[in-house]
Formats: C-alpha cells, structure tokens, sequence
C-alpha cells in the first residue's frame, strides 16, 4: 500500500446513516432481507460520502486513499492498536494498514469513522467513542 492519493478529503462531519434505527419508519412495510439490502446500498453511500468519491472512484480507496489517511493517523496509539486487533481477528495478522482498511468495512464504519475525524480534527478522541469502538472490537 505505497501508493498515495494528496486529492482526496475526509469529511470528519459526515454523519453514517446505514447503522441508525430510524432509516425505517414503522410504516415501512419491508422485511429482514429488504432491510440488510437498504443498509448495504446506505454502507456503501456512506463510505463514498466520507471521501467525497463518486462509485466508480470507489475502487481508489484502498489502493491510493487508505495508504495516506495511514500515514495521518499512525501517530495514535488507540487507532493503531484498533487497526492491529481487527487485523489480527479478521485476517490473523497484525498489519495495521491492513487494519485500518477493516475499520472502514460494514461492521466498523460508523464507529471507526467517529474516531478518525475526532483524531483528525482534534488530535483526541472521546471516551464514548473510543468505548464503543473497543466494545466493537471484542465482540
């Protein structure tokens, strides 16, 4: 993952919507599998959304985006250590770059994304977040 992408943003306001309960109305007539496909098809809007990238562009994330949002967050020691144990219980390693390109799949996305842009933003992360992100990350 040598490659780097300087043209990309990371919208640290961007708020995910796919994992909130209330995409869907109790007048919404849909079932379980309805319901899993729309969360799949927000997932993905939402990860185009935090990069600014359109979905043919989606294919640069981890080959160009990922490997320099790396390098802006190696110097926290929480994220490195988040991106090391999903490495190592996804993949049975512990590469971080790795790691991190975890952290934005379906199941970390609207937690880990709480944490970058706060780490980005404020050089700290909340308590609450970094919490629930281990919470994530355990279970």
């Amino acid at each position: 993952m040598a490659n780097s992408n300087a043209n990309y943003k990371y919208y640290t306001t961007y708020q995910c919507r796919y994992h909130n309960d209330d995409i869907f109305l109790p007048s919404d007539h849909v079932n379980e599998s309805q319901k899993d496909y729309i969360r799949n098809i927000l997932y993905r809007e939402d990860l185009q959304n935090i990069f600014g990238l359109s979905a043919d562009e989606e294919f640069e994330l981890f080959d160009k985006i990922l490997p320099d949002l790396y390098v802006k967050l190696k110097d926290s020691v929480f994220l490195r250590n988040c991106m090391r144990r999903v490495a190592a219980s996804n993949l049975f390693c512990e590469n971080e770059e790795l790691g991190l390109c975890i952290l934005f799949s379906y199941d970390y996305l609207y937690l880990a994304h709480r944490c970058i842009s706060s780490y980005l933003e404020h050089n700290t992360i909340l308590e609450k977040d970094i919490e629930q992100l281990e919470l994530k990350i355990k279970s």
